[in-house]
């Protein structure tokens, strides 16, 4: 089964090839562009993960947790914009925004003292935010771009 990461490297795929014909619709373009996001986003934070430091030294742990958290709070305010897809559209983005903003402010709340019980507690934890908050964010993405409909199409041909 393909990860969303692997599912969004072959919708670029589709995308490049339209491009390479010179056949594009503004609506493709759109989608790169946001796909191309995502996978920059989703790829950023395995780096984050895969560079959590595996120790018991608060200095260094709370040096990549800065990091990844101020990445963070950019993803829940940037990009957001997106073509209006009917009457329900600023009630979902609300709801998904605020359900991004729980999932935020919860690991922020565990994380504000934060104590390690082995060297590779933060690690697994930063792992944890990670697989918790993604599901949220690509939720809020949606909002904005949907690309589950481009999804089932790419896999469809």
């Amino acid at each position: 089964m393909a990860t969303v990461l692997e599912n969004y490297y072959g919708l670029r795929g589709e995308v490049n090839k339209r491009i390479a014909q010179g056949n594009v619709p503004a609506d493709a373009i759109w989608w790169h562009g946001e796909i191309m996001y995502r996978i920059s986003v989703l790829e950023t934070c395995q780096m984050f993960c895969k560079t959590a430091p595996i120790t018991m030294e608060v200095k260094v742990l709370q040096g990549h947790y800065k990091m990844l958290d101020a990445y963070v709070q950019c993803l829940a305010l940037e990009r957001r914009y997106g073509p209006n897809r009917g009457p329900d559209t600023q009630k979902e983005r609300d709801a998904a925004q605020n359900n991004l903003g729980r999932v935020i402010a919860d690991y922020r709340k565990r994380f504000s003292s934060f104590a390690p019980s082995t060297q590779e507690s933060y690690s697994n934890e930063i792992g944890k935010v990670v697989q918790t908050l993604l599901p949220a964010w690509l939720q809020y993405r949606n909002t904005f771009v949907p690309l589950k409909k481009k999804e089932k199409e790419a896999s469809a041909s």
